[in-house]
């Protein structure tokens, strides 16, 4: 439910850092870059000399050749992931190669021009200097043979995970069916089953692998001057290295709501289960999904008002009227056109894969989206079900599409969000409106009769509604923080193999108050039954994302001109807030990100005060639904 772009998130990340410098020289250079921004809009010409001319024509060329560049990893990825085969991971580890003799080069020479920053005439170039210095999710090693083990050890955990599988009773369980299993059964000795059979038999094949990459990775970076990998994807990410306090403030501002939500959901669980504590931690395994994420596969034991004539089943609405996966991405394409943004283009109705192939050839169902820098050549890969989740997902990567679309105009180095959390928010802001009654309604999938309920029956509408996106939003805060502050300690070194497991577990109780439903030991390495994981992908991104979106939101409602609560608002059919959303969608990253999150919201940094908005009625009750019960879970001796 959280995807990714490929191409970012294996090898080009394309976003912003500094090779070889300090904290302080990389503040020098973004303050060389503000004055010639400043010079710029003034019209004040810079004095440009040969050596500036010649950064320039060297930058023009050198994003040509990235263009290319980006179309073979795109094209590679895309191959591999939908034909999970050794050929097609030998092609990736070529073009990976090929990128690595590339991108070495390429980086020198901009670190050349920027030594020489005095001489440089032109902002544009001087952004794009930066951007060419770092474009790689790991850094380029000194040694050949580390750059080409850490492509072989990526290579190797994704077809892990890609075709793991548990037999039992000559059933063969893919991912999707254990998955189904947690989200379906109520059984506790089935959800124990599926749990531990994913995680015992993906996680322990990842562990040593894994163990060999993190330092590998650390070599490259160290060799790059930075101290670990860590600090070098913080500055990567978001162009700064106090990332783990900023996220640590953010999570800190919603925990209250996440102990409320998290104690009224236990005390539903022990209802029902004998095995959970109504004053500790929730086993994992019963939350309905297979890394306890998110909670809204099991609204059905969680929803605060029974289902009745106020309240809906969208995935029932979606079969009884026929939903293909076709049609359901058409609907989506709906959303955006409606907003004044541009269809999908045919190359992505003719090459997108949009369910499993039946010729049962082995492929990575993980939905994501695929840029492949061409003007029209967009994609999502995605095994689709007809469910309500899988059509936000739907929306989310369209989301994705959509930024392809808007920022292809831009120098190649620029086609990327304005940082890292930038291309998650965007989807995930869409999906906030296609929740809403309203736009359900609008789309004919729950019936438009909503203003005759009496006041009892909207309250319990407005209850369930609310509760349902809390199960995916807030429940999922503490642990898109604790993935990153896990892996950030691991490249430090505070956190060694022997113990990633425990670790882990101790994080996931003392910041969401979730626990492991089986006994665990230093050969397991539940982490690695993660599709992040094995995919090397940094996931603060996924944290930001998932409070940024909401700042997005009440900037784009406010836009469209809504009227009332936050979590009412549709801004379908709003081309004014379809405006809005392009002057985000099409600088791409060609400005800081700060200043892009202020051409939509008015503020520089990520805040959690939109999302409390949006929840505070939910929050007021569960408040005093909670009251005279346990909230929160013991902590001490679990500081992590």
């Amino acid at each position: 439910m959280t995807p990714r772009v490929p191409w970012l998130a294996i090898m080009l990340v394309g976003l912003l850092a500094e090779l070889a410098l300090s904290k302080d020289s990389h503040e020098k250079l973004k303050d060389i870059e503000k004055r010639l921004d400043r010079n710029k809009i003034a019209g004040i010409k810079q004095k440009c000399s040969t050596l500036g001319l010649d950064a320039n024509e060297w930058a023009r060329k050198t994003d040509e050749e990235l263009g290319e560049i980006l179309k073979n990893t795109a094209a590679s990825d895309w191959n591999y992931e939908t034909n999970v085969t050794d050929e097609n991971a030998r092609k990736v580890e070529k073009v990976a190669a090929d990128l690595e003799r590339w991108i070495i080069p390429v980086m020198k020479t901009a670190e050349y021009y920027l030594n020489h920053s005095k001489e440089l005439c032109d902002a544009t170039t001087f952004r794009m200097l930066r951007w060419f210095r770092q474009m790689t999710v790991v850094p380029p090693a000194k040694n050949e043979e580390t750059r080409l083990r850490i492509t072989q050890l990526l290579t190797e955990m994704r077809k892990i995970y890609a075709t793991s599988n548990v037999t039992r009773d000559e059933t063969v369980y893919k991912l999707s069916d254990l998955s189904d299993i947690l989200a379906k059964s109520r059984d506790n000795d089935e959800l124990l089953w599926a749990w531990g059979a994913w995680h015992n038999t993906t996680g322990r094949q990842v562990k040593k692998p894994y163990e060999e990459l993190v330092s590998k990775m650390n070599e490259a970076a160290k060799d790059n001057g930075y101290t670990d990998i860590g600090l070098y994807w913080k500055y990567a990410d978001y162009d700064r290295s106090d990332i783990e306090s900023e996220m640590e403030k953010l999570y800190k501002q919603t925990l209250p709501l996440y102990e409320q939500l998290h104690a009224y959901v236990r005390r539903k669980l022990a209802d029902r289960y004998k095995n959970v504590d109504r004053t500790g931690f929730i086993p994992a395994h019963l939350l309905g999904n297979m890394w306890a994420q998110d909670w809204e596969m099991i609204d059905d034991i969680l929803l605060p008002y029974p289902i009745s004539s106020s309240n809906y089943n969208v995935t029932q609405a979606l079969i009884s009227q026929g939903f293909t996966p076709e049609r359901m991405f058409r609907l989506a394409e709906q959303f955006f056109v409606s907003l004044g943004l541009e269809p999908m283009t045919p190359d992505f109705w003719n090459k997108s894969m949009f369910v499993r192939p039946t010729d049962n050839r082995p492929v990575e169902c993980h939905a994501s989206a695929y840029d492949f820098a061409s003007p029209t050549d967009f994609r999502i890969k995605m095994c689709t079900e007809v469910t309500s989740e899988d059509l936000e997902t739907i929306h989310h990567e369209m989301g994705h599409v959509e930024y392809f679309m808007q920022y292809r105009h831009q120098q190649f180095v620029f086609r990327t969000g304005a940082n890292a959390a930038f291309h998650e928010a965007i989807g995930d802001t869409i999906s906030l409106s296609v929740r809403t009654d309203t736009h359900l309604a609008a789309i004919g999938l729950i019936p438009p009769s909503l203003p005759r309920l009496t006041p009892k029956q909207l309250h319990e509408q407005k209850m369930n509604s609310l509760m349902r996106t809390a199960l995916l939003k807030i429940a999922f805060l503490p642990f898109g923080y604790a993935m990153d502050k896990w892996r950030f300690k691991v490249f430090r070194g505070e956190i060694t193999p022997a113990d990633y497991t425990s670790s882990w577990w101790n994080m996931r109780e003392y910041y969401g108050g979730i626990t492991a439903p089986i006994p665990r030991s230093s050969d397991d390495f539940d982490l690695g039954a993660k599709y992040h994981i094995p995919a090397n992908v940094p996931y603060s991104r996924y944290f930001f994302s998932f409070v940024g979106q909401f700042q997005f939101h009440a900037a784009l409602c406010k836009e469209a001109g809504h009227k009332g609560p936050l979590y009412t608002c549709d801004i379908y059919r709003s081309t004014k807030a379809g405006n809005k959303l392009r002057s985000l969608l099409s600088l791409g990253s060609s400005r800081p990100s700060e200043e892009v999150l202020h051409t939509l919201t008015g503020q520089r940094r990520f805040k959690a005060d939109s999302m409390l908005e949006y929840f505070k009625p939910l929050y007021e009750w569960l408040k005093k639904e909670n009251d005279g019960h346990k909230v929160g879970w013991k902590r001490e001796g679990h500081r992590p």
